[in-house]
């Protein structure tokens, strides 16, 4: 799977966040991934644009771990136990591979789950273009999200409110597309990674429809599963592999 990954335009990792199997998974894929195609760029969802100079400079050797964790705003931006993720920075710093931003402020998230996209004046966008419509499924999906957190809940006000929901998702889905489409641009030769959360990359509903609305289209999907997960779960077209974990026996 790994030869046929390579060969792709974008590859995405969907990962349970700050789970410790998920981040060794990544890293063993990136190792693999960089071994056959070693010209690569890697997106992390975790970064907004703003710090794309600190993750050149972290790349470039310029910065101490502790100075890159405080002028990214780790703690801000993510908040999870940056250990997790380090040898992944690590690892794109040794190998001097290029680390992208793909992500945008909390706060246009949520003004555009407040307002809808529309209502979001374009110098406030980021650059983000307009998401692609959603498939049908996907609503579906997000419609079982929201009614979680909104149980009980049949008015008018909260239809509305689902709809900016989705908007919400969308925006976010398609930032991430827009970061590694546009880095594709920039390097063609390259392979060009994104690590994520799962949900953006699941049956090729997120992160993938809008890559493919923004003109790429060879696009690999790549999740990790725990081994306490439930294989009911792994439905037909989930991604285009899923690779089994176990946990890591540090003797």
């Amino acid at each position: 799977m790994m030869a046929v990954a390579a060969r792709a335009e974008v590859v995405l990792l969907g990962e349970r966040h700050a789970h410790a199997p998920h981040q060794r998974w990544e890293l063993e894929t990136l190792h693999a991934l960089h071994a056959r195609r070693p010209q690569m760029a890697i997106g992390f969802e975790m970064f907004p644009r703003r710090v794309q100079p600190v993750l050149d400079r972290w790349v470039a050797g310029e910065l101490t771990v502790e100075d890159f964790v405080r002028e990214s705003d780790w703690d801000k931006v993510w908040r999870y136990d940056f250990e997790l993720y380090r040898p992944l920075f690590e690892y794109a710093r040794a190998q001097r591979i290029p680390m992208l931003a793909l992500n945008v402020e909390q706060a246009l998230v949520r003004e555009t789950g407040a307002n809808g996209f529309a209502a979001v004046p374009p110098e406030r966008r980021e650059g983000v273009s307009a998401p692609a419509k959603p498939a049908r499924a996907y609503v579906g999906r997000l419609r079982e999200i929201y009614a979680q957190h909104r149980r009980g809940a049949k008015t008018a006000a909260n239809r509305s409110g689902f709809e900016r929901f989705v908007e919400a998702q969308l925006l976010w889905d398609r930032a991430m597309a827009q970061a590694l489409a546009q880095a594709r641009q920039a390097h063609p030769d390259a392979l060009i990674v994104g690590v994520m959360g799962r949900g953006h990359v699941e049956y090729g509903y997120g992160v993938p429809h809008q890559l493919r609305d923004l003109g790429v289209q060879r696009i690999v999907s790549l999740l990790a599963w725990e081994k306490e997960a439930d294989c009911k779960d792994l439905r037909p077209g989930i991604a285009d592999a899923v690779y089994g974990l176990v946990e890591h026996n540090a003797s």
